[in-house]
């Protein structure tokens, strides 16, 4: 009788204890985006702004990085690989379309036979302004020389 009452008190505390609101965090979406441009990085060559020069962090000689620019809807995103080997994943090739996430500050992208790549977001630049409405109108004058063609 301890027993049950104990097992009682347990999953009443657990009930009482869990929010009534509280929602699975889903992640971002994927979106289509292309690949740009791919720039190694000579990670050797780091530009330090402080007072002593001898104070500069050294350079890792065993990471490789490079900086992948991403054009996605109305913007473009540099998103930095780093990697303990000179290999760089083959979705990342100019003009190659992929899937990615982005959150503030992180890309995420699928590769095959592999796990979700992170690449820090070191830059991005988004269009103001028509961008979004002359895409929807071009793809409403497609359609509409799609019917078009379609009569003839």
């Amino acid at each position: 009788m301890k027993g049950v009452s104990a097992l009682l008190a347990v999953c009443l505390l657990f009930v009482l204890t869990t929010p009534a609101g509280a929602k699975e965090s889903h992640p971002t979406p994927y979106l289509t985006a292309t690949v740009l441009s791919v720039k190694k990085n000579d990670n050797n060559t780091g530009v330090f702004t402080g007072g002593n020069p001898s104070d500069a962090p050294l350079p890792d000689p065993e990471t490789y990085i490079y900086d992948v620019s991403v054009h996605v809807n109305c913007g473009t995103y540099v998103g930095r690989y780093e990697s303990w080997y000179d290999y760089l994943p083959s979705v990342f090739t100019p003009n190659q379309k992929i899937q990615l996430r982005l959150t503030r500050s992180v890309m995420y992208v699928p590769v095959p036979n592999q796990k979700e790549i992170a690449l820090s977001i070191v830059s991005k630049h988004v269009e103001r302004g028509p961008c979004e409405s002359s895409a929807n109108a071009s793809a409403k004058t497609l359609d509409r020389q799609t019917v078009a063609g379609n009569q003839n």
